[in-house]
């Protein structure tokens, strides 16, 4: 992409200048006349269907993924192809193609794993399980969500790892299994503020609004709708903004409003269109029936039923359950073992390439590719050296991730240039903490730093972490940020004896995230 997106520049175009309809103009040219790999007409293709989703041309934009997809080739697109195939996806299933959905999903899945793509696997999964709990069927949606949750050290995007589980949350409460709701929501409520997505925020708050509901619990669901703009103000998902408003009117009419839920309801029923996702409007259908049987007026609630029935009716004709039953979960659980083996493998092939490598190691670390070149501290390429030569030797070490407060709004508020010299003092200042032998800091990306100690136990981890913290908490950020300061959120932990690193990771990733829940500024240990 980046050497396409320099022809263009050559060129003397902008594809940052155009928008809307114009946009999709502007790459229909540059396919035509400045891509010229396969590779890169694909991509064109693939920018223009996103253009086109946008403005409802949902035929146009299955078509150019289509086409892109005929341009690429296996092995070496690979990678490309999932990505098309996983927007794909998204196209079909708002077009009602549920069939076609799932034969790209089960493609995915089997080239996920072909090509050790843990994340894409996931996200095959996951659409399938989504279909599931489209047609109705919580149960066995749950099963598709649950084989995600037995990877789930192993992925590397949080924004997914939120997203199964948040989907996980809804079907335990719809099977009335609300502990466990509970539980695995408070979770995804610490996760949440890591990944910083008002979408999922926003669904957080709508779960915990229905399991209040069915816990009878009306004004407290209440109180959490009322506050919700706090977190996710100017959210524009249309889908989200309006089930929040239709648990409002179930909650008004539980506690004896029904005047008030009907005014609500008959503004919400003005925002949700007609091209409005299936689920939603059965949701609202439901809603209306509800309210009218409660207002007695039983023919207009009849009539709501019925819509609502029919909905049902066409989901559960259009939705291919049956190919989603045991075989499909048996072809899942053979996956589930090569998925093992690659996990496997990698950690293998990590010690062996640290046993052949190793002399050229130590030249290789002083090269400018083992450098992140904002903060002069180690990078990822590094990190990954460094943590095959612990594992070989079998050094014990400790995990420090840290991560900056708030950091998006200083780049939002005060630019980048500014997020760019915190990056820089919070890095020096990493250096002057951890300058001692077997200490080694590692820029891990964006505002997310990493420390690896060695030989360490897990209170003298916890005690660097918290004078680190304070360190950073009393530095002068005056010249920098003026009078909003600067704080960082640590997670701590210990790598045991035989354990993936990977997993490391992911623990001390879940104490970072249990920091910035408990209100950031702060140290929390695995």
């Amino acid at each position: 992409m980046d050497r396409l997106l320099k022809k263009i520049s050559d060129a003397g175009l902008d594809p940052s200048s155009v928008s809307g309809e114009e946009a999709i103009t502007f790459w229909e040219h540059i396919r035509q006349h400045i891509a010229v790999s396969p590779q890169e007409k694909a991509r064109c293709y693939l920018i223009s269907a996103e253009y086109r989703n946008k403005f409802r041309q949902n035929q146009l934009s299955i078509d150019e993924l289509k086409n892109a997809l005929a341009l690429l080739n296996l092995p070496d697109d690979a990678e490309d192809i999932i990505t098309i195939k996983n927007n794909l996806c998204d196209r079909l299933v708002e077009h009602g193609h549920y069939s076609d959905a799932l034969q790209e999903y089960i493609e995915i899945s089997t080239l996920a794993v072909k090509y050790s793509s843990i994340d894409d696997y996931a996200l095959a999964v996951l659409g399938m399980g989504n279909l599931c709990d489209a047609y109705g069927d919580h149960a066995r949606a749950l099963r598709y969500y649950q084989k995600i949750d037995s990877i789930d050290h192993a992925l590397s995007s949080r924004t997914l790892r939120l997203r199964y589980k948040l989907y996980m949350v809804a079907c335990l409460t719809y099977l009335n299994r609300i502990s466990a709701a509970e539980s695995l929501l408070k979770e995804c409520d610490e996760l949440s503020i890591l990944v910083s997505d008002k979408v999922l925020t926003g669904q957080v708050i709508l779960y915990t609004v229905q399991i209040l509901r069915r816990k009878k619990q009306y004004m407290q669901a209440l109180h959490t709708l009322a506050n919700a703009h706090l977190s996710i103000g100017g959210i524009r998902a249309s889908w989200l903004s309006n089930m929040l408003r239709l648990e409002q009117v179930l909650c008004l009419s539980k506690i004896g409003k029904i005047e008030l839920a009907s005014m609500l309801l008959a503004s919400t029923t003005n925002r949700i269109q007609q091209n409005a996702s299936p689920v939603l409007l059965k949701k609202l259908y439901d809603t209306l029936s509800y309210i009218f049987t409660q207002q007695k007026a039983f023919a207009q609630a009849l009539t709501y039923e019925k819509k609502s029935y029919r909905i049902e009716a066409d989901l559960i004709k259009s939705i291919p359950i049956s190919d989603l039953g045991s075989f499909q979960l048996r072809r899942l659980a053979r996956f589930e073992l090569q998925l093992k083996l690659i996990m496997s493998e990698q950690e293998n092939r990590e010690l062996k390439e640290t046993t052949e490598n190793q002399k050229n190691a130590v030249a290789q670390l002083q090269q400018d590719v083992f450098t992140d070149p904002l903060t002069q501290l180690h990078n990822r390429r590094w990190l990954e050296v460094k943590l095959k030569d612990l594992l070989l030797h079998e050094t014990p070490f400790a995990f420090l991730v840290i991560d900056i407060d708030h950091f998006k709004s200083i780049n939002d508020e005060l630019s980048h240039l500014v997020g760019d010299k915190v990056i820089v003092n919070v890095a020096q200042e990493l250096k002057n903490q951890f300058k001692f032998k077997g200490a080694s800091c590692v820029r891990f990306g964006g505002e997310e730093f990493l420390i690896i100690v060695e030989d360490s136990t897990l209170e003298r981890a916890e005690m660097l972490a918290e004078q680190l913290r304070e360190r950073i908490f009393q530095f002068r950020w005056y010249d920098i940020l003026g009078e909003r300061g600067l704080t960082i959120s640590i997670g701590v932990t210990l790598h045991k004896s035989g354990e993936n690193t990977q997993r490391t990771f992911y623990r001390a990733d879940k104490a970072l995230y249990r920091a910035k829940a408990n209100g950031r500024n702060q140290v929390c240990c695995e």
